[in-house]
């Protein structure tokens, strides 16, 4: 077969499409045919189209992935996600996320350290919401603990737990609707429990804001 003509498309001018014997074959982006040298002229097997088309396949996706991470980072799992739902083939995904990975604009451990960072500084939240949020993000086991214990201490989590029941113990204080102190603390302790810090945290938390004496259980 003959490629008899090559015509940029209209909508999008870094794409061209590609006439074989005088009828449509393909469109393939501008990078792949100044890879393969194709020109008017060209004659083209069977296995030389598909490898063209494969190609250009790859192309596509890596176009489709890097507008993904352009917004922020993702995890792998999360462009594996998006590219399986654009009906990529998992050896084009493979190669994508290679791609991707060895430029290192995917990179689960630094998008971990993003993500538990953007978390403390829209709400605070301990580490068992952190890890459970990583998790959905398909992040591994290995790089949760090792993230969590480089970002944040155990007297950094307290400190959040503390900050975050002050505020809400100021707001219940400063309501005209009076909430029973027992109630307060109540409410507080499983508002922290919500936001993933466990009892060894909330305990001392409320000891300090409320100066309560021998709590040995959860409220």
């Amino acid at each position: 077969m003959i490629i008899t003509k090559l015509e940029r498309q209209k909508r999008d001018p870094h794409r061209v499409n590609v006439y074989l014997d005088d009828e449509f074959a393909f469109g393939v982006h501008e990078d792949v045919l100044v890879k393969y040298g194709l020109r008017k002229g060209d004659t083209l097997d069977q296995a030389t189209i598909k490898t063209i088309q494969s190609s250009e396949e790859l192309s596509h996706a890596k176009e489709k992935a890097l507008k993904f991470l352009s917004y922020r980072l993702r995890s792998e799992k999360e462009l594996r996600t998006k590219l399986r739902e654009k009906e990529f083939p998992p050896n084009i995904i493979d190669e994508v996320i290679d791609h991707f990975r060895s430029l290192g604009l995917v990179d689960d451990r630094k998008f971990a350290q993003s993500l538990v960072h953007d978390l403390q500084l829209r709400r605070p939240a301990g580490k068992k919401l952190i890890q459970q949020k990583l998790r959905l993000k398909g992040i591994a086991q290995p790089i949760i603990q090792e993230v969590i214990a480089e970002c944040m201490s155990s007297d950094d989590e307290q400190e959040l737990a503390v900050q975050a029941a002050q505020k809400l113990l100021k707001r219940y204080r400063s309501s005209r609707k009076k909430i029973d102190p027992k109630k307060q603390q109540q409410r507080i302790a499983q508002f922290l429990a919500r936001r993933g810090f466990d009892w060894s945290t909330v305990s001392p938390v409320l000891h300090q804001i409320f100066k309560i004496k021998n709590l040995k259980s959860k409220i």
